[in-house]
């Protein structure tokens, strides 16, 4: 059986696995927004055409979410953003104390 990657042996690559590029991460959202919120106008507009009320909140919902997920998205980043500088100040201040320890 192979070790964890988060196990102490491994703490320094926990979660290297999945790790997503930008760039494809971006692609993503930007198709599932697309699709969320063609879906929800095409239920809206076909709940109208045919005279099925119940389609057309439902496809509020849908158009409505598409929105919610961007929101999503750039609260997740500006996370992501605290959590690396956070990292980057971490690891500064680790190497500083070493760099103390090595003088004594």
């Amino acid at each position: 059986m192979e070790p964890s990657s988060c196990s102490p042996a491994g703490a320094g690559r926990c979660g290297s696995e999945l790790s997503v590029s930008p760039t494809v991460s971006n692609t993503l959202t930007v198709v599932a927004v697309a699709v969320l919120a063609f879906d929800g106008v095409a239920l809206a507009v076909l709940g109208f055409m045919t005279g099925r009320t119940i389609l057309m909140p439902v496809g509020l919902i849908f158009f409505l979410s598409s929105a919610l997920l961007l929101l999503y998205r750039r609260w997740y980043r500006r996370r992501l953003d605290d959590i690396l500088a956070a990292r980057r100040a971490l690891s500064e201040e680790a190497r500083e104390m070493q760099r103390l320890f090595s003088k004594k």
